[in-house]
């Protein structure tokens, strides 16, 4: 898969058109973007991001909300009547296709601010032969997501749209949480994880679950021991959802952990602690009105509604009370006293019939005249039946939507204490008196948290194992209850066989998982050596799938926590480089007759070199070309003659942006 170019329309800091043609050749396959600090580089990567994924990379504190996507220069000429476009489009193909992806939006102006507000959002993708663009055919807009994620996958992003500046940081967006199932997706493993999902581990919902229940018996004996492997079915459900909750609580505690390990052994530089602590500031201040505003409207839905859902018991017993002293309606729907009695001085009825006092047709209608109201109660009553009725149907979701408004407030003043609390920790933080005592408790407390989970992790992983033995035994009872038919012994095959099936996938998930983990940590060695020229360093992932880095001392390697910045981009882009080239080769091995072509991302590399030294940015430049079919790099111009890659390069642009304008422009260059 290659990019062929990037078209970007009023985004960011780029106004109008600018374009971006990428090089597709196979031996000068690296397109180089050059430019200062702060011109746009990174605006470019995040055109990329937003494109296929409609959200770009934030920094820590900050939300999407934060980004202003429309151009400021634009923005600034609209007034409150205007309409405003944000557009990115990007055209990549393989071997046989052409995909164009293009997302925009349209913006108006929250005049008089200026601040750009969302219209209208549109995701259009067409495909195309490579080798004609008669062949045009436009993607349903439903499936338009689903096929991008299949081309470039969302949980991939990391690997090949790089960021330097905050890869250094493994943590941010989830990265780490990830790598696992990256490596199992990279790597093929996650075929025999759906598999084994689907055939077993999803419970009630499970192949063979499915199966067992189409096996039928007989006697209340065979129905009590169905009910208890079903209740243990469900037991077991219950403890892996408990496991779930304790698994994300235990790996906070590490996150807490860790972060309170670096906070003792690193002395933070107090500018950027300053820096982070005004940041935070705009962030507590932007919580803290977005939790009046859902305060707000919670309580204006509450005041609107809610009497008329507290008054429905008291409207359906006062309508029964009525209709039980009312006795039955005979009044005339719609007719009042003052009806009769504009008939019966016209003196003839509406039917025709004359009226004269005395007659049985006079007599008829002075009885019906105590029927109508107000001497009867009978239609005031239909009219509060239907209040009632309309009031009944207007807070039918009223509790549901109370109860989702209430959490959308909560989740707000939590997110709010919880900025808030960190606020205060940066204070504590900047103080030169600070109390590190104070941080070893918390870390003693986080480290007992963690025990205690594991405890209780232990206990619930037993309890599973103890419901398992009970379900087997209960299965083999069962088994010798079940109805002797045909029917019942072509389902226990099925059974059977999807259930052996199960565990040789379980089989050979676990030696192809072990098998993999070995051969990655011997390459990401390999790449680590050749990469940075390290000697006394190493890097290799953990049983837990974290990446770490060791010193080599008198008495053997040693972890090393306390990392330069240089170092953890070093650790990352070592394993990023490995498990890409680690998957190109794995499937050139299973499919050596197939070009690899399709089957490679091109990674996308925003100020990968920005931390690092002249030596180590040649000795990563010249991997890139080998492992990705196309390299395209965002970079300072004083860090590109360190990289060597200057044969390598078919495409080559400068940012440039004048000092007096707040917009950026892309030229393409020949020489550089």
């Amino acid at each position: 898969m290659r990019f062929e170019r990037v078209t970007l329309y009023n985004f960011m800091r780029y106004k109008g058109e600018n374009r971006i043609e990428f090089s597709c050749e196979k031996e000068r396959n690296v397109t180089v973007v050059l430019g200062d600090n702060t011109v746009g580089k990174t605006t470019i990567a995040q055109a990329f991001r937003w494109c296929l994924y409609g959200a770009v990379l934030t920094e820590r504190g900050k939300r999407q909300e934060d980004y202003q996507l429309l151009n400021t220069d634009v923005l600034a000429l609209m007034n409150a009547d205007s309409r405003a476009s944000v557009r990115v489009e990007l055209v990549a193909s393989d071997e046989e296709k052409r995909y164009t992806i293009r997302r925009e939006i349209v913006c108006t102006r929250a005049y008089p601010r200026l601040t750009a507000e969302t219209f209208q959002k549109k995701l259009t993708m067409y495909i195309s032969d490579i080798c004609s663009s008669q062949s045009l055919i436009e993607v349903e807009e439903r499936k338009v997501d689903e096929l991008i994620n299949e081309l470039f996958p969302g949980n991939l992003s990391h690997y090949f749209l790089f960021d330097g500046e905050r890869w250094n940081d493994i943590t941010v967006n989830g990265v780490r949480e990830n790598i696992r199932d990256s490596v199992h997706i990279l790597t093929g493993l996650s075929a025999y994880q759906a598999a084994m999902k689907h055939l077993k581990d999803m419970g009630s919902y499970s192949v063979i679950s499915k199966f067992k229940k189409k096996i039928t018996g007989s006697g209340n004996l065979y129905d009590n021991l169905e009910g208890e492997y079903r209740r243990c079915g469900r037991e077991i459900e219950g403890c892996k959802k408990e496991l779930e909750t304790i698994e994300i609580n235990l790996s906070n505690s590490h996150k807490k952990c860790q972060e309170v390990q670096e906070y003792l052994e690193t002395n933070r530089n107090t500018e950027k602690l300053q820096s982070q602590y005004r940041n935070l500031g705009i962030v507590r201040k932007t919580q803290g009105e977005r939790c009046i505003s859902e305060r707000k409207m919670m309580v204006g839905e509450f005041s609107d509604k809610a009497y008329m859902l507290f008054a429905e018991p008291l409207t359906e017993a006062s309508g029964a009370l009525v209709k039980s002293v009312a006795g039955e309606r005979r009044d005339i729907p719609h007719m009042r006293q003052a009806t009769i009695d504009y008939i019966m001085k016209s003196g003839r009825c509406i039917c025709g019939t004359e009226l004269t006092p005395g007659t049985t047709e006079w007599d008829c209608l002075l009885e019906q005249k105590n029927y109508l109201p107000p001497a009867d109660i009978g239609s005031l009553l239909g009219e509060f039946e239907r209040t009632a009725l309309r009031w009944k149907n207007r807070v039918k979701n009223l509790p549901e939507e109370l109860r989702a408004m209430a959490k959308q407030t909560d989740d707000c003043v939590k997110n709010y204490e919880e900025t808030c609390n960190e606020y205060i920790m940066l204070e504590q933080r900047m103080d030169a008196h600070i109390d590190f005592a104070e941080h070893r408790k918390r870390l003693g407390s986080y480290q007992k948290n963690i025990q205690e989970l594991n405890y209780r992790k232990g206990q619930i992983q037993g309890k599973i194992q103890t419901f398992l033995r009970q379900q087997e035994h209960l299965a083999e009872e069962m088994k010798g209850l079940e109805a002797k038919n045909e029917e019942n012994q072509r389902w226990r095959e099925r059974v059977e066989l999807a259930e052996a099936l199960y565990k040789k996938l379980s089989h050979d998930f676990s030696m192809e998982e072990k098998k993999i983990f070995l051969e990655l940590n011997e390459q990401i060695q390999y790449n680590f050596r050749r990469m940075f020229n390290a000697k006394e360093k190493k890097i290799e992932l953990s049983d837990q799938y974290n990446i770490q880095m060791y010193y080599k001392t008198d008495l053997g390697y040693r972890e090393e926590k306390n990392l330069s910045e240089g170092e953890k981009i070093a650790r990352n882009f070592a394993f990023i480089v490995t498990v890409m080239d680690y998957s190109k080769k794995r499937k050139a091995e299973k499919n050596p007759d197939i070009p690899q072509g399709n089957d490679t991302l091109p990674i996308v590399l925003d100020g990968p070199f920005s931390k690092l030294g002249a030596e180590n940015i040649r000795l990563i430049a010249k991997v890139l070309p080998e492992v990705s079919e196309q390299v395209i790099i965002f970079m300072l111009k004083k860090d590109w003659k360190y990289t060597g890659l200057d044969d390598y390069v078919g495409k080559a642009y400068y940012i440039d942006k004048k000092a007096d304008q707040s917009y950026a422009a892309i030229r393409e260059v020949e020489e550089f």
